[in-house]
């Protein structure tokens, strides 16, 4: 848990002010829960836990319910990002840098949604959530530490989803061509790294020749941003696969029945056995 600050624009927005009072006190614990990044583990039992223990010791499912509601109802607004990287859920408060000033921010833990883990190299300047209002620009005293500038945002600067959906065309042709459509920002960031150590062309025609490979499979496709940071398109065809025959599971109830079968099977030899033996002193 941190200690944040809250500036008076929070309580003047349209947005904050359409979610019930519930939504909004989790959303001033979830300004704690989260990382100087804005980012947290979207994981309701952590986060009852950092922000609520006392109420979930009390009262845990009803605790549960209510937390569990309000970030939905947060989610909906464009108030929080909720998305998922290499499987794992993350939230993100949107408008984190307008409604937190973070002196001396730590390394981030989690990666915002555009893939960037350190706080300055984030390009997200906006809600990434495009909520239906943006909480009011910072002024006055709020601004910028050191240097008295105001963040004032203007008409010539991009909008929440013009940020989220532009990709350069070089990089969507790659992007086109590559087999596994997960995680494209985080590819973004890999290929803009790439492309100083190859040739986009080569880039393509590698991703259609893994993409057409016999020998892949779909549930071990690399994410394009793995295959582009470990140079992959130098790798040649992936190796044969030699696919064995499945063995049948046995459950428990086979196992028992064959073990009946067995000791019939013993009992009836013995017995045959036995009789054998009573013919002959006949």
């Amino acid at each position: 848990m941190r200690i944040r600050s809250t500036k008076p624009e929070f309580w003047r927005s349209s947005t904050v002010a359409s979610v019930d009072w519930n939504a909004r006190f989790v959303l001033k614990g979830l300004e704690s829960y989260v990382d100087d990044n804005g980012v947290g583990k979207d994981d309701l039992a952590l986060i009852v836990g950092d922000v609520f223990p006392r109420d979930m010791v009390a009262n845990p499912r009803d605790t549960l319910a209510r937390v569990a509601e309000a970030i939905s109802i947060l989610s909906e607004v464009g108030l929080l990002h909720r998305y998922k990287v290499e499987g794992k859920p993350l939230l993100y408060i949107s408008n984190w840098d307008t409604i937190q000033r973070i002196d001396k921010p730590g390394q981030g833990r989690l990666p915002r949604p555009d893939g960037t883990m350190n706080y300055k190299e984030s390009i997200i300047r906006e809600s990434v959530a495009s909520p239906r209002e943006n909480v009011a620009p910072v002024t006055g005293e709020q601004g910028n530490r050191g240097t008295g500038e105001q963040r004032i945002k203007t008409s010539s600067e991009p909008a929440a989803s013009d940020i989220r959906n532009s990709y350069p065309a070089e990089f969507d042709k790659f992007w086109s061509a590559y087999p596994k459509k997960d995680q494209k920002r985080d590819a973004l960031k890999a290929w803009q790294s790439a492309i100083k150590r190859a040739d986009n062309d080569e880039l393509i025609a590698q991703a259609h020749r893994y993409a057409e490979d016999p020998n892949r499979v779909d549930r071990f496709t690399k994410l394009a941003g793995g295959w582009l940071r470990a140079d992959m398109w130098l790798d040649g065809p992936l190796p044969a696969r030699f696919d064995t025959p499945a063995i049948p599971a046995i459950t428990k109830q086979d196992a028992k029945v064959q073990g009946y079968l067995d000791t019939g099977q013993r009992l009836a030899a013995q017995f045959r056995e036995n009789n054998h033996d009573l013919k002959e002193l006949t």
